[in-house]
């Protein structure tokens, strides 16, 4: 007994993480940071670098912003492929660029130049292993590393540990923002090119409906439920003038993947839910959402920031005077190499109690932590008697699941089930889709809306 457990600590041991990838440890990397606050041109000047490249790749948190690259840089007449969890475009077999979600960049290619997007995103306690894989594991010449300051300290220790050069570009707003001294008090003084920002479909729709009721300006919606599409016609509406949509209501969705043109940022709350618990919204993303209010090259080019409560509005002016946290330690998540030797030892453990006797033995050192694997457990669990070889269990785990919404529980079991069993799936067998109509669908029906998209997502990712 006491051999195996050696045996699984030895294995778990995380705490040479830049071992897992000796192709990118035999290469001299330059690393250069960008750093600044929101509206300050980081991730443009890094995305200059990138076009330039006779080879490269950009990797970006959201499905969103991949598309954005990839729209952008075809555009321009640079050939880039898309490449994310859900969807792959190859506008050229041998096309120089690729634009894709930090959790599918491809390590296996030498590139030129690398540009990894909210680098702040490496401390995320669920996604953070992504940017530090990418960190550690790209093999390209240059690696372009856009966001906040307070990850300079981090990545300047885990570079040094690479012996690799890093040089740090500092950034200030284009733009400035400044925040008011009242609070707007009540809806009814809502203008045209304000968003107000609430943190639930709930608030987001009562706010639209109170808007549109008491000033008759026309109210375009955010939020992150709502499918990365609608997201971008909802932002593109609010940016025409002449569309018709004078408002935006949003979520923090309007933090990142979304260029918009906004004069005022109004906090209509200040608490959200996390996940687990209501809780005030922290500095960096209350910052990160205020500074979006004015942007560089429109007609609102000087922003303001308010809330319509004064508490609200005493605690936006502390949080914006306050320096971001430095980042502490980076996100890791062991490859599914090293999960599949620790089952071994194993064999017979259900894949959830595996994952959390690999967290509970897992050795790390100062610079990483170990990104929870609460939500591959529930669904670990939820497939655990159906048979699969682990890595085929590994993939379904790790897909993109709301754990909470138990109609996607089910659907994962479902495909599961199909795949086992050799079975082929077409979407239609397991989604009814509604029908269409030129009606807009009621608030009622949007969750199920939205839940019968992250579906699709799902299936799409899984193929």
């Amino acid at each position: 007994m006491a051999e195996k457990i050696s045996s699984l600590k030895k294995i778990s041991d995380l705490r040479f993480p830049s071992e897992w990838f000796p192709e990118a440890r035999q290469m001299q990397r330059k690393i250069i940071l960008h750093v600044g606050p929101t509206n300050s041109g980081k991730t443009y000047r890094a995305l200059q670098r990138l076009e330039e490249a006779e080879s490269g790749i950009y990797c970006g948190p959201l499905r969103l912003l991949a598309h954005e690259i990839f729209d952008k840089m075809n555009a321009k007449g640079i050939p880039c492929n898309l490449l994310t969890g859900e969807e792959r475009r190859i506008v050229a077999p041998h096309a120089n660029l690729t634009s894709s979600t930090v959790e599918m960049a491809s390590l296996n290619k030498t590139l030129d130049v690398a540009v990894i997007d909210e680098i702040q995103m490496i401390g995320d306690p669920d996604r953070g292993w992504a940017w530090t894989q990418a960190l550690l594991g790209l093999k390209a010449k240059e690696i372009h590393l856009c966001g906040e300051e307070a990850a300079v300290p981090l990545i300047k220790r885990i570079c040094e540990t690479l012996d690799e050069e890093v040089i740090v570009n500092e950034y200030s707003r284009l733009t400035p923002y400044t925040v008011c001294d009242k609070p707007l008090g009540d809806l009814s003084n809502i203008k045209k090119g304000d968003c107000v920002v609430a943190f639930s479909r709930r608030a987001i729709f009562e706010n639209k409906n109170k808007i549109e009721l008491k000033t008759g300006l026309k109210c375009a919606v955010a939020y992150g439920a709502l499918p990365p599409e609608s997201r971008a016609l909802q932002a593109k509406a609010f940016n025409d003038p002449d569309s018709g949509f004078d408002v935006l209501v949003a979520s923090d969705a309007v933090g990142m993947g979304l260029n918009l043109n906004i004069k005022r940022m109004i906090f209509s709350e200040i608490i959200k839910f996390n996940g687990r618990a209501m809780t005030y919204v922290s500095i960096p993303q209350l910052k990160q959402i205020a500074g979006r209010a004015g942007r560089f090259g429109t007609a609102y080019a000087d922003g303001e920031v308010t809330a319509i409560s004064k508490s609200d509005l005493d605690y936006v002016k502390e949080a914006v005077n306050q320096p971001n946290p430095e980042l502490g330690m980076a996100g890791l998540q062991p490859t599914v190499d090293i999960l599949e030797l620790f089952a071994l030892q194993s064999p017979h453990e259900p894949f959830a109690k595996l994952l959390q006797k690999f967290e509970d033995l897992a050795l790390l050192q100062g610079n990483y932590f170990l990104c929870n694997y609460d939500a591959q457990k529930v669904i670990a669990e939820a497939i655990e008697k159906i048979k699969l070889p682990l890595r085929d269990r590994y993939q379904f785990v790790t897909a993109p699941v709301n754990t909470r919404n138990e109609h996607t529980l089910s659907m994962i079991v479902l495909l599961a089930k199909k795949f086992s069993n050799s079975q082929p799936c077409e979407l239609s067998e397991v989604l009814d889709l509604p029908e269409e109509s030129e009606d807009p669908p009621s608030l009622a029906a949007l969750p199920m809306l939205e839940t019968n998209h992250k579906h699709i997502m799902l299936y799409m990712w899984l193929r």
